[in-house]
């Protein structure tokens, strides 16, 4: 038996869905456990791309996908990606519902936040964590087996309907009452009788709502130990953490963002990255690796069970000296503390510069392996791994599937 966390260690976008699909033979099952269809992860297979919203990243692989009771679901989008996707996916009679009002609410509440918007994919997600709370949420549960229609008067009270209707009933009792079950349940017999379970994080853990830059954070806890609520499974059977980061930084809408690039270098970098959402295909802001924020979200996931997984190295090649904030200065003085900026101070980073990457074959590295790489990609790595005290395990050098490097006996120095 074997459970492992994939979880995202910046603003989102780090790569999660190719990492994902490249494990997922390893195990019997892939689950997700937090967020909802603002998830944009992809997988590239030959000139290919499949975009997962929803369903684990596996879904290629026929494997046993399990949604968790911490996602919630839009029964419409969901049979969308059903049939592009015929898999085996058991969905969790728990999980709250996203109706049209859920969406409209999204979609108000940025328009009166005006200029301070904070830049959400318009889905339905935060309302729709927010009704749970309230208690007006429909669950997967109540359209497969109750009415709930009494839940509908708050949600009128607010404005804009409440998007419950028949037809949406019939819908979603569809989509749903063949795949709905006890996630839980299933999950912890297949683990007891051996089984392997790969938990797939959204998001990233600089968006969490409870630790990430709130208020322009997502609406769920994306760290891994959330797996013990959004999946209903023991967090203390993780056996290991997975965090992915890119080798440099990006985040979609507004909210501090210490080491952002601004002008020609950020363009560069976004478009030799296609560093545009894959849910809302909005330009992602650019900025340099950031070891003060990325050692704070390490600090926030399991760190003693955790190993590094850094993607898209390749797009820093040919773009000249590298750097990477080591440390923040805050009113003159030099902090290690990312708190400093979840509370607002104006810091400003610290850099230490790197050689530049050359441009190579990365196919022919990826064939050869991780001392094929270039020296100074190898020596950038071995940086990173002495300031975090974190061991990196692989290193992603395109998007396609097979183009990643194992690094088998990196420690890092005591």
């Amino acid at each position: 038996m074997k459970s492992s966390v994939v979880v995202g260690l910046q603003w989102g976008d780090e790569g999660k869905g190719k990492l994902v699909d490249q494990l997922a033979q390893q195990y019997d099952a892939i689950v997700r456990f937090n967020g909802g269809g603002n998830a944009g992860h992809t997988v590239v297979v030959g000139n290919e791309k499949k975009v997962f919203h929803v369903l684990p990243s596996a879904a290629l692989w026929r494997k046993k996908l399990y949604i968790g009771a911490g996602v919630v679901v839009d029964p419409e989008s969901l049979e969308q990606e059903l049939s592009q996707n015929p898999v085996n996916v058991m969905v969790d009679y728990r999980c709250g519902l996203i109706t049209p009002f859920e969406k409209w609410l999204d979609k108000r509440l940025e328009e009166l936040r005006g200029t301070n918007a904070i830049g959400t994919t318009g889905r339905g997600i935060g309302p729709a964590y927010a009704d749970r709370m309230l208690r007006v949420s429909p669950r997967v549960m109540d359209v497969v087996y109750g009415d709930f229609r009494d839940l509908s008067a708050v949600r009128r009270l607010i404005g804009g309907g409440d998007g419950i209707t028949d037809e949406w009933i019939e819908m979603s009792r569809r989509v749903l009452s063949p795949i709905a079950g006890d996630v839980p349940e299933s999950l912890l017999s297949l683990y007891e009788e051996g089984g392997s379970i790969l938990f797939e994080g959204a998001q990233g853990a600089l968006l969490d709502i409870t630790y990430g830059t709130y208020p322009y954070v997502t609406s769920s806890n994306t760290v891994a130990s959330y797996v013990g609520v959004g999946a209903g499974f023991p967090a203390s059977k993780i056996d290991e953490v997975i965090g992915v980061a890119k080798l440099y930084v990006t985040r979609v809408g507004a909210g501090p963002f210490p080491t952002e690039i601004i002008g020609e270098l950020s363009e560069k970098i976004r478009g030799k990255g296609g560093e545009y959402g894959s849910t809302t295909g909005r330009a992602r802001r650019v900025g340099w690796l950031d070891m003060v924020a990325l050692k704070y979200a390490i600090s926030l996931n399991e760190p003693a069970k955790l190993k590094l997984v850094f993607t898209k190295a390749d797009v820093l090649a040919g773009l000249g000296d590298l750097r990477a904030a080591v440390a923040y200065s805050v009113d003159g003085k030099e902090s290690s503390n990312f708190v400093d900026a979840l509370a607002g101070k104006r810091v400003e980073p610290v850099y230490e510069s790197f050689d530049p990457i050359p441009d190579v074959d990365w196919e022919s590295v990826a064939k050869s392996g991780w001392g094929a790489a270039p020296k100074q990609l190898r020596n950038f790595i071995d940086f990173i791994q002495d300031y975090l005290k974190v061991e990196v395990t692989e290193v992603s050098i395109g998007a396609r599937r097979g183009m990643s490097v194992e690094l088998r006996r990196c420690a890092f120095s005591s």
